[in-house]
């Protein structure tokens, strides 16, 4: 990147490249082929004061902009698509603490999340409520000075490593979105908490997602994460960030493929040649150059909204969670077009970049729920009288 976006800390992005061309890129081909979960990454970027960026110093985070985040994190998705979502799932679970956590639970796990000395989670799909919260069915029962929770959580990143996980559930199943409740839960010695075994992905493979079952697990009150009632709010400022970073991921896919066909039409003499077969090739990846540059654009100019923002962008964020990873996935196939018979080289790894990049487009709001909520704020902005931007 030669122009460097005004919000965007040069010195982080300095570090963030460091670390990926020391530990995360060749690390990534194996990470991938084995399932092998990125600990040696994640621990790398702790030890430069990285483990979690958007979280304040005080608690041991590296405050830094949403726009040095997303572009932090682009760079590890194109570097590789397993650590990047351990990386991301680690802010996730912090975020949230960050907002609504006592001192002492945030002061506890959230320096252990930046820190890289714990592992994190957040747990709120089930497997028949995703998107819908209010058919949430995890149920939080008061019990004197405990919480009794009953259910089962699904598509959990980080669920089998993870040592705190911040679970969304029901106190009132009557009350819907409003008796949603968010709790700590500490999984060490956690009686009733039972991990699945890690899933057969398409991409992805080495950040582990399971399935977590709650049978009457008893958690002390102290570990609620606000009041009763106060998770669904909580949730909805949660998820402005994981759409933030399913964007970045996007655009890193899409520039990992790219970067690594430039690569392989430099070595095969392609980028300078005037034949009729390789000036295609070349036309095609300038197009693919500027779609690239400007979902960058966007994602960061997005970032800034959502730091500078009095209200959640709620409809930029699905819009630019939309675009870029449709992106990712876009790119990606272009450039295994553009490679031919090598496309499905596993060295090269395009195919490792399209099949990641597929992934985002489902979770944090699957890319339909996201058309869903800009086209409810494009009819509202018509009603209004104005244009939607």
């Amino acid at each position: 990147m030669t122009h460097v976006w005004p919000t965007v800390d040069a010195d982080v992005i300095k570090t963030v490249d460091t670390i990926i061309d020391r530990t995360i890129h060749p690390a990534a081909a194996t990470t991938d082929a084995g399932g092998v979960f990125p600990a040696e990454a994640i621990a790398d970027l702790a030890r430069e004061g990285l483990g979690v960026m958007l979280v304040p110093t005080d608690l041991g985070g590296a405050d830094t902009s949403s726009s040095t985040y997303a572009e932090a994190l682009a760079r590890i998705s194109a570097a590789c698509g397993s650590t990047s979502t351990v990386y991301m799932t680690q802010m996730h679970c912090a975020h949230p603490l960050h907002l609504q956590a006592t001192r002492e639970q945030a002061h506890t796990w959230v320096r252990r999340l930046c820190d890289g000395s714990a592992i994190g989670s957040i747990a709120l799909t089930e497997p028949s409520a995703g998107s819908d919260v209010s058919t949430m069915r995890t149920l939080a029962r008061r019990d004197g000075d405990e919480y009794v929770i009953t259910g089962e959580k699904t598509f959990i990143s980080n669920g089998d490593r993870a040592d705190v996980v911040v679970l969304f559930a029901s106190v009132d199943l009557a009350q819907g979105k409003q008796g949603v409740t968010a709790f700590l839960l500490e999984t060490e010695g956690l009686a009733g908490l039972e991990v699945g075994r890690p899933m057969k992905k398409l991409g992805q493979k080495g950040a582990s997602t399971v399935t977590l079952a709650l049978q009457e697990c008893r958690i002390p009150v102290a570990n609620r994460i606000g009041e009763e009632g106060g998770g669904y709010p909580l949730l909805l400022r949660s998820v402005v960030r994981s759409r933030i970073s399913a964007a970045a991921q996007g655009l890193g896919f899409a520039e990992g493929a790219y970067d690594s066909t430039v690569t392989w039409a430099g070595e095969h003499g392609l980028l300078s040649s005037r034949t009729p077969g390789a000036q295609d090739l070349q036309f095609e990846l300038a197009r693919l150059r500027g779609e690239i540059a400007a979902a960058r654009a966007m994602l960061l100019s997005v970032c800034d909204t959502v730091d500078t923002s009095p209200e959640e962008p709620v409809a930029e964020v699905s819009l630019v969670k939309l675009h870029c990873t449709a992106l990712g996935t876009r790119v990606a196939a272009a450039c295994l077009d553009l490679l031919g018979p090598a496309g499905d080289d596993v060295a090269l790894g395009v195919e490792r970049r399209l099949r990641d990049a597929k992934i985002a487009e489902i979770y944090d709001g699957t890319n339909q729920i996201q058309s869903m909520l800009v086209a409810r704020d494009t009819n509202l902005a018509a009603k209004a009288g104005r244009a939607a931007r």
